[in-house]
């Protein structure tokens, strides 16, 4: 009996698991969208509430002779995580931050897709 009644309690615990809501509700009197997606949990501890913001700092660019440079304040420094890969071949490109812009180096006039991370 014993047996039954841990079996059914590790059940329990273990089907609460995640679901995923709708991003929050708008302020009273803002308009707009929400550019955020929540994911929300129940677990033993508690519910939570996790949110995702969605980058504001991320393009694309076409390379000129294999080099690139995008000014834009959302790039703070060098210790900015960047992403850049090439949508256009399997080639290497190097991408370096700098306080306001974004240095890329690739092959040709290839197409970069990039995202400030961090």
């Amino acid at each position: 009996m014993k047996t039954m009644a841990l079996a059914i309690a590790i059940i329990a615990l273990g089907s609460a698991g995640c679901r995923f809501g709708g991003p929050p509700p708008h302020p009273p009197g803002k308009g707009g969208s929400n550019n955020v997606h929540a994911l929300t949990a129940n677990t033993v501890f508690g519910n939570s509430i996790i949110t995702d913001l969605t980058l504001e700092c991320a393009g694309r660019v076409v390379l000129t002779q294999g080099v690139a440079s995008i000014d834009d304040a959302c790039f703070s420094g060098d210790t900015n995580v960047v992403v850049c890969t090439d949508s256009s071949s399997p080639s290497p490109v190097m991408c370096a931050p700098h306080k306001g812009s974004l240095a890329i180096a690739g092959t040709g006039a290839d197409t970069i897709n990039y995202a400030r991370i961090k």
